[in-house]
């Protein structure tokens, strides 16, 4: 006997409360899967922006204020030096994929026509180890060398607003020293529009500041291991740090809280589902009493009845498995529009993520949740009497 068979078309025979209950588990299903594929495409995204931030820790002098990171990254002068040794013990942590050292200094630029002098923010910079902790820069003219003199890059916002171009020399320093703009860095979005970069060793030179470092800017290998690299970096007698995931992790905190409300509200469609399929059978073993005993008068043994339910159960929660994960699919972008809305910070890129072994676990859950919810009807069913059920069933 094919109970696979005939389970099948049992379903068959009762076609409007087998969709409703196969629609009921495709709803679960398709909230679980989105829950997940929502939660692997967020935590992605996520770490994809903290590595697009170039810079996870900044090495700052002990004693500043905790917004000096703040400051540094948008050009705040510090008055306070970390020294070469400093770059070096960070350097060499373990953990530490690149340390890059910087000097934020201030000049005053006269403007030839209003005769007003403004500030402009100078970071002497390691072009090298810059660019691997900024590789989106491009730049109009070239980028300088770590070893040139007389160099300068400026951010493509401070070039259109001073009128500066490529070939251009503007006096520096104390001693009004003449440096070129080699190349204008295109335009990025954010602070680095603003600034003028010099080769640090000339920053160091022309405002007497050998030796002083502003900040370590640190990237580290894996961004999981932040915190364990903030740890060692803070035994440096002089370094204060401060980390960019700091404020990642308060985002991380909020968009817990939406996340917990949508697993509830997937645990309520679970419960919703589990109850639907155990009722549906469980009125199906009632109406089909009779047969069940016509069945065992036969031959079949209460176990081969189980295992008739229990495939009838399978059948319908792994056809909802299999719709839900499709409806999740292709509902993907309402569903990420949705949870966009209601995160109190949301990554640029897609948030759905998918992969063969989310799709595989929702479908083999389907399939578990058949099995647990048609384990009672099962039993129920198994332990009918011949003799009683054909003379009217059970209540």
């Amino acid at each position: 006997m094919n109970f696979f068979t005939l389970a099948a078309k049992n379903l068959q025979r009762r076609r409007g409360r087998t969709m409703l209950t196969v629609i009921g588990v495709a709803i679960a299903i398709s909230v679980l899967f989105s829950l997940l594929a929502l939660n692997s495409g967020y935590e992605k995204e996520l770490s994809k922006e903290v590595n697009s931030l170039g810079v996870h820790i900044l090495a700052v002098p002990k004693g500043c204020p905790y917004e000096a990171a703040s400051l540094i990254m948008h050009g705040g002068v510090i008055p306070k030096y970390l020294s070469d040794s400093d770059y070096q013990n960070v350097s060499t942590i373990a953990g530490v994929e690149l340390a890059s050292p910087m000097l934020l200094h201030q000049f005053m630029k006269k403007d030839e026509k209003t005769g007003v002098s403004t500030p402009h923010i100078i970071y002497g910079i390691n072009m090298e180890e810059t660019r691997k902790l900024k590789p989106w820069w491009t730049v109009e003219g070239r980028f300088f060398s770590d070893n040139e003199k007389g160099v300068m890059l400026v951010g493509r916002g401070l070039a259109d607003k001073e009128n500066l171009s490529v070939g251009q020399v503007l006096p520096v320093g104390p001693k009004k020293e003449n440096f070129t703009i080699v190349g204008i860095l295109d335009r990025t979005g954010d602070q680095d529009d603003q600034f003028h970069f010099f080769p640090l060793k000339e920053a160091q030179r022309v405002f007497n500041k050998q030796g002083m470092i502003t900040t370590i800017a640190v990237k580290v290998r894996d961004v999981s291991r932040i915190a364990a690299v903030s740890q060692e970096m803070e035994k440096i007698p002089d370094i204060q740090v401060v980390t960019m995931t700091q404020i990642m992790g308060t985002i991380m905190n909020l968009a817990g809280s939406a996340r917990s409300l949508l697993l509830t509200v997937i645990a309520i469609a679970l419960i919703i589902s589990a109850f639907g399929i155990i009722n549906t059978l469980l009125m199906s073993v009632n109406e089909r009493t009779r047969e069940f005993g016509m069945m065992k008068a036969i031959g079949a043994s209460g176990l081969d009845i189980a295992r008739m339910v229990l495939a009838e159960t399978v059948f319908i929660t792994l056809l909802g498995g299999i719709l839900g994960t499709v409806a999740a699919v292709v509902g993907s972008s309402i569903i990420e529009s949705f949870v966009k809305g209601m995160l109190p910070y949301s990554p640029g890129g897609s948030l759905i993520s998918y992969s063969p072994q989310l799709v595989g676990f929702a479908l083999a859950f389907s399939v578990l949740l058949g099995l647990v919810c048609g384990i009672y009807p099962a039993v129920k069913s198994s332990r009918l009497s011949p003799m009683e059920a054909i003379r009217g069933g059970f209540e």
